[in-house]
């Protein structure tokens, strides 16, 4: 009791006040909080079609969020291709609700695009707000068994025709950046809608391969292709080699001098970002809090958990404040390596 007598003597009115107010307001907002998402909807807007790794990740989270969430709301995927995502992030970052009802399931690449003065980007890098991230991957290029080409000095000694999505996705960027670095002649060919058209594309012999994914799509959308040694992975984009990768190069590895391998760091932080989401800027900070919350409890879920085991996702979850981190780094790019890397690009 005195020690409690004598804490409560150090405290100035205006700090009581403040003290008190914080108290009498934290489950007014909780209950605000609960009371805006009491049967509604939110949507994780998918910046592909159905079938490939976004889309995969969006719906695994968004059938276990909404227990996590004051209010408990439905949660749903709305599949919005186009542009390599660039539609779906600019439908999110300047038409959709700033109410914290809209999430953002976009390639990894859109702020290192936007930055990169990418064509058509109405979102700004800086301000997006970042909810976590489920799983970081390497970004690999692959082509087909039956291609000829194993690995990346075969890839310069013929022109390899390789399914793309838009020239915003890594299936453009990757393929493009290395042929400037590294001499290869991919040819990545835009247009398709995503993992499940490309597929279909390579299993035809359209193209030969993909030129650029995620290792942890590979593993999840495309198991039977590993198993059955159809497709060989050529290179990996990223800081560190993927633990069954050991024996493919990263993109630094085959770079021919410092001023490259800058340029190869840039289109790899996007990769550090990996299956993450985000909300707009506007959506009240208390939702924002309420959404964090949600999808860290989300990543420790038991039966979240046992669906990814289920379906062989990889799981590395990073919170908010990490993914924000990662991002900075994105948007911290000296502007000479930006450039130059936009030029390679044509954007």
């Amino acid at each position: 009791m005195v020690f409690a007598r004598t804490s409560r003597a150090r405290l100035s009115p205006v700090a009581l006040l403040v003290a008190v107010l914080a108290l009498a307001s934290a489950p007014a907002a909780a209950q605000g909080v609960a009371d805006f998402y009491r049967g509604r909807t939110i949507n994780f807007v998918v910046g592909f079609g159905p079938g490939g790794g976004y889309d995969l990740y969006a719906r695994v989270i968004s059938r276990h969020i909404g227990r996590h969430i004051p209010g408990n709301p439905i949660v749903v995927v709305q599949n919005m291709d186009g542009a390599g995502s660039v539609r779906a992030s600019n439908y999110v970052y300047t038409v959709a609700p700033k109410d914290g009802s809209v999430i953002a399931a976009v390639n990894q690449n859109m702020p290192m695009y936007q930055l990169l003065g990418g064509a058509g980007a109405q979102f700004d890098a800086e301000k997006l707000i970042w909810l976590g991230s489920m799983a970081n991957s390497n970004g690999v290029v692959y082509t087909w068994h039956t291609s000829g080409v194993r690995t990346i000095e075969d890839a310069k000694t013929q022109l390899v025709p390789l399914g793309a999505v838009g020239t915003a996705s890594d299936s453009y960027i990757f393929p493009t950046v290395v042929n400037a670095l590294v001499g290869t002649r991919f040819k990545p060919i835009p247009g398709y809608s995503g993992t499940g058209q490309i597929n279909i594309a390579i299993e035809r012999g359209e193209v030969m391969g993909r030129g650029g994914t995620t290792w942890a799509s590979v593993q999840s959308s495309n198991r039977a292709w590993l198993e059955g040694n159809r497709i060989n992975i050529v290179l990996q984009i990223g800081f560190e080699k993927e633990p069954e990768l050991k024996s493919v190069p990263l993109l630094q590895d085959v770079v021919r001098n410092d001023d490259d391998r800058k340029v190869a760091n840039v289109v790899s932080l996007p990769t550090a970002l990996g299956y993450a989401h985000w909300v707009a800027p506007g959506v009240p900070s208390e939702r924002v809090e309420a959404l964090r919350q949600a999808y860290a409890a989300t990543m420790k879920d038991a039966e979240f958990l046992a669906e990814a085991q289920k379906l062989n996702m990889e799981l590395r979850p990073q919170n908010g404040t990490q993914v924000s981190t990662l991002a900075k780094r994105v948007t911290d790019t000296p502007k000479p390596v930006l450039e130059r890397t936009a030029k390679i690009l044509g954007w």
